[in-house]
């Protein structure tokens, strides 16, 4: 088989997404969603109706698996040449999105690709934090910047990889929590030497997480990417920082004023008057209190 698309899911309704990839869908192709114990009736409904859909599969674990597990094995349970990670809370912004990637597999030999992702264009209310976060950023989502800077702005939410790059190098299952599998995966491919190429073909994140619940996820990313041995935690600004306030002794105090601005900082990240450098001392801050 040509192409698989893997689609995990946890308490999200993806039949929709599922049905406009079916549109156009080659014949040599399969499409599995991964139901990662859902307790959402709509998701469990959907994929029960999804299961009986021509090309499709629902895979359904007897426990949650988590993010890095659920990829692993609808990996194992899939045939294709390509793999085709997707995010059920995503939408093409094209019609001829599957198309796309696979005239970019013919024209430029890669292992590697990735389609880039793009925000609402409105900011729903209470999800300004997340909003403003990914739109300040958009200039990194361009395929102009991710061609020069190729494993600086990739994640599984849109990226086609072969099942031989992903074979020798599987998402990590020492992390079973939220946050940075998708940087451990691509820095491992790195390593290896596996190719990447970027392609315009954007997804739109529909899913905008609340302030409250964005800074929820922030918290269980570090705490993830802390409780990763030194040697596995990828090169990235925040670790960077991290170990040179530890190297000067300095950890310790921005920690304790991150305990003490607490209170104004959440306060101030979960408002409407966004600031972006305080989410970063914010998030540097945490990382030093663990």
């Amino acid at each position: 088989m040509l192409l698989s698309i893997l689609i995990p899911t946890h308490n999200r309704d993806c039949s929709q997404l599922v049905q406009e990839l079916l549109s156009e869908l080659p014949e040599d192709a399969e499409i599995i969603i991964g139901n990662d114990k859902s307790t959402d009736k709509d998701t469990i409904a959907a994929c029960q109706l999804m299961a009986g859909w021509k090309h499709c599969r629902v895979y359904e674990p007897q426990e949650n698996l988590g993010r890095s597990r659920i990829r692993n094995r609808l990996m194992q349970l899939s045939t294709g040449k390509w793999l085709l990670f997707m995010d059920a809370d995503t939408k093409p912004t094209s019609p001829l999105f599957i198309r796309n990637y696979l005239e970019a597999a013919e024209q430029h030999p890669a292992d590697i690709y990735f389609g880039g992702m793009v925000n609402t264009k409105e900011c729903p209310n209470g999800c300004e934090l997340r909003w403003t976060y990914e739109s300040r950023h958009s200039a990194r989502h361009t395929v102009e910047y991710r061609q020069t800077h190729p494993y600086s702005s990739m994640t599984t939410q849109n990226c086609m990889i072969s099942r031989q790059a992903l074979s020798q190098s599987p998402f990590t299952e020492e992390i079973t929590g939220y946050g940075y599998e998708d940087t451990i995966l691509f820095d491992s491919l790195m390593r290896k030497g596996k190719r990447a190429w970027h392609i315009d073909n954007p997804l739109i994140h529909l899913d905008i997480d609340t302030n409250e619940h964005f800074l929820a996820k922030t918290r269980e990313a570090l705490r993830t990417l802390h409780s990763l041995p030194i040697e596995k935690r990828p090169d990235i600004p925040i670790v960077r920082m991290y170990n040179s306030l530890q190297r000067r002794h300095l950890y310790r105090l921005l920690a304790l004023v991150h305990l003490i601005l607490l209170p104004i900082t959440r306060r101030i990240l979960c408002s409407r008057f966004v600031s972006i450098k305080l989410l970063q001392f914010y998030k540097l801050g945490y990382l030093c209190s663990l």
